[in-house]
């Protein structure tokens, strides 16, 4: 019992921090569209980046409480999607935190890389949302995104054995590496 109580506790702080990190980075890159948005960005910029730090370390807590919480974790398809969805949130929070990191808060003024962050947050976003959704599914029987026709099916998923995973782990572990040691020095931008 202690688990369900706990698990609502940090997804409602994933959930709020999240969605804090995600409008304040598009806020951000929306503010280099109007003049005077310097003072605004930066301030957006700061709550985005601090709100990434805060939410990706509950995620890990939010999934391990979940797992918890449930009786068979995995066995059914609509937890295992709720798995799937926890880690393309992680991975849009990570890539959000390490180009702000590594190019500094001028990124919103990058031609290509203001966007690209900008897209991280819209995904980290969606990611929540559906994640709450696949949530509310999964306790209350129905969801706030029903009203929408195209709404995919969250009861059936794709499941790959755990070699093709492994594969496409390693893959990504390879992908992180190479762009790191391999691709062009980076500086921060002024």
């Amino acid at each position: 019992m202690f688990f369900v109580t706990f698990h609502h506790l940090v997804v409602g702080l994933v959930a709020g921090i999240g969605t804090l990190c995600a409008v304040s980075a598009i806020a951000a890159y929306a503010s280099t569209y109007f003049v005077g948005g310097a003072k605004l960005r930066e301030h957006l910029d700061r709550a985005s980046f601090i709100a990434a730090c805060a939410c990706l370390p509950l995620m890990p807590i939010a999934v391990l409480s979940g797992t918890f919480a449930t009786g068979a974790p995995g066995e059914d398809a609509m937890t295992y999607n709720k798995f799937l969805f926890s880690g393309l949130t992680a991975g849009f929070l990570a890539s959000m935190i390490i180009g702000r990191w590594r190019f500094g808060p001028a990124i919103w003024l990058d031609s290509k890389l203001g966007p690209l962050q900008t897209v991280c947050a819209v995904g980290a976003l969606g990611s929540i949302v559906v994640l709450g959704s696949i949530g509310s599914k999964i306790t209350l029987g129905e969801s706030t995104l029903d009203f929408l026709p195209f709404w995919p099916e969250f009861a059936t998923s794709i499941a790959v054995n755990q070699w093709f995973g492994l594969a496409l782990f390693l893959l990504s572990i390879g992908c992180v590496f190479s762009a790191f040691k391999l691709g062009p020095a980076t500086e921060r931008l002024s």
